[in-house]
């Protein structure tokens, strides 16, 4: 079974274009518990050898400066970079990231009942949330900054006290069960909270390569032209940036015209395979 089944029921749809609104996927509870479960959650806390990459304490939305706790009656602890650390979600980690073409981290979160995990905000990524244990209602509300980069995360481009307030009356309501699993396209605001019992669930980020990041890797090639490394002129203060910023852009369209695909998409391409088996470049 491909790690995509295992998370999505229609894997040969979801494979031919990214779903464009939240949807709710229905699997089986085994399957995800396999990966990480709360007794998993209590060795993670107590063995050193098996920490994750970044661990943490929240209570109602704000980190908490206490000892990671697996069964903290309040509190919610965060397990990030477990793709890196713990043995069944690396595995996995890397055959969605073969089967996807992207790049796969895994988070885990532990809430226990009647508590609200981290407020309204957006990922730059998108997001496969997997419900192990237990019950979580998600709310739910359209991009207000579409398409969003690392540059544009949530906390440098902030709300507006009425784009939060329009979040807050608007957001529509999930609730998610143990064994399904949660698909939210980067962009989408959410936040969630548990009623009357803990909820354990895997956050399975896909880091996106997207056309920006095409052009990035094309900077570095245009590196290789002479026109592009060409230094700017003296007395740069008092130059006209229209005409430096002209005069660059036709050097780079001289370049471009001149580009062989092929020649130029061979380095591209082991750009990609490298970042999916998560070696950084």
């Amino acid at each position: 079974m491909s790690a995509l089944q295992r998370l999505v029921d229609d894997p040969r749809r979801f494979l031919t274009g990214w779903p464009d609104k939240p949807t709710v996927y229905e699997r089986y509870v085994v399957q995800l518990a396999a990966l990480f479960n709360q007794d998993d959650g209590r060795r993670v806390v107590t063995d050193p050898a098996l920490r994750s990459i970044e661990v943490g304490m929240v209570h109602q939305g704000a980190p908490a400066a206490i000892a990671p706790d697996a069964d903290h009656p309040t509190h919610t602890l965060v397990l990030n970079g477990l793709h890196l650390t713990w043995p069944p979600l690396a595995a996995f980690a890397r055959q969605l990231a073969a089967e996807l073409g992207h790049p796969i981290t895994a988070n885990v979160y532990r809430t226990p009942a009647a508590s609200r995990g981290y407020g309204p905000h957006w990922d730059t990524h998108h997001v496969l949330l997997a419900q192990v244990e237990g019950v979580k209602t998600w709310r739910l509300h359209p991009p207000i900054f579409t398409d969003p980069l690392d540059s544009h995360r949530w906390t440098r481009v902030g709300f507006t006290d009425e784009q939060l307030a329009r979040v807050e009356r608007d957001a529509a309501a999930v609730v998610l069960e143990a064994g399904q699993v949660l698909f939210i396209p980067r962009g989408w605001i959410h936040y969630g909270h548990t009623d009357d019992a803990p909820s354990l669930h895997i956050t399975f980020g896909v880091q996106l390569l997207t056309r920006h990041w095409i052009l990035q890797q094309l900077t570095d090639q245009a590196a290789e032209h002479p026109e592009l490394r060409a230094a700017l002129p003296p007395n740069l203060s008092a130059q006209r940036v229209e005409e430096l910023l002209a005069d660059t852009t036709d050097a780079l369209l001289s370049w471009l015209e001149g580009l062989d695909p092929a020649r130029a998409g061979a380095p591209i391409h082991t750009s990609q395979q490298l970042a999916v088996l998560g070696v950084p470049r």
